[in-house]
């Protein structure tokens, strides 16, 4: 059997693949909607999952007329910001452990995320250990986010690594289409969408949770 090349780096988006955040956010979003009258259907919210804020934002008033957007706003970052100042957003399960291991490997890490640079501070106050990256890209430091692959090809080379070198994991469709098209090796560990026809085609792997990933990291490292 080939033995897999040893990735040059490995690349994280952040939320629902790291940070437990997009069920959560979904919860929030949800019952924020709600309350104003409005109903988030897990159809409609399932074209959420991986987009930018200020598009889901745009989405909202697509779909529903008169959309109290301010309002909406306000109330989900203040029940999001109750939810971190009683302890913050969990990591995912194996999350810790996948981190420490690449670090031991002596493998660089970066995290390419389409939250904003106070979401990953947030986080990472809350989550020290899980943030051992030698690059932290945010939304604001790109023109055209995910699914264009300019984030991580940005990281890329500010790694002064070859994306075809790199693995990169990811959650959503729109991430694992920028992961993709890339050239890097991409995995996904779906998050409350299953992966697209394409993107399963293009996907190096598909594993059901990060500990898959790491029992399985043979086929990847």
């Amino acid at each position: 059997m080939k033995k897999v090349q040893r990735p040059a780096a490995v690349l994280f988006d952040m939320d629902g693949l790291l940070i437990d955040s997009e069920a959560t956010l979904k919860r929030i979003w949800q019952d924020c909607a709600a309350r104003l009258g409005f109903d988030l259907s897990d159809s409609l919210y399932a074209h959420l999952v991986g987009v930018p804020n200020v598009l889901c934002e745009e989405k909202l008033m697509l779909w529903f007329n008169n959309f109290p957007l301010d309002d909406f706003r306000s109330n989900w970052k203040a029940t999001r910001a109750e939810q971190h100042n009683n302890g913050g957003i969990p990591p995912k399960a194996g999350a810790l452990e996948l981190v420490a291991w690449l670090e031991g490997q002596g493998v660089p890490m970066a995290l390419a995320t389409s939250s904003s640079r106070e979401a990953v501070d947030r986080h990472r106050a809350s989550w020290p250990e899980l943030f051992r990256f030698a690059s932290i890209m945010t939304v604001e430091q790109v023109a055209r986010p995910k699914p264009d692959p300019d984030i991580y090809l940005r990281t890329c080379a500010h790694l002064g690594v070859a994306p075809t070198d790199c693995v990169i994991f990811e959650d959503s469709n729109p991430g694992m289409r920028a992961a993709i098209a890339s050239g890097a090796r991409a995995i996904m560990i779906p998050e409350l969408v299953a992966p697209e026809p394409s993107v399963r085609a293009g996907a190096a792997h598909i594993y059901s949770s990060l500990n898959h990933a790491f029992d399985n990291r043979e086929d990847w490292f």
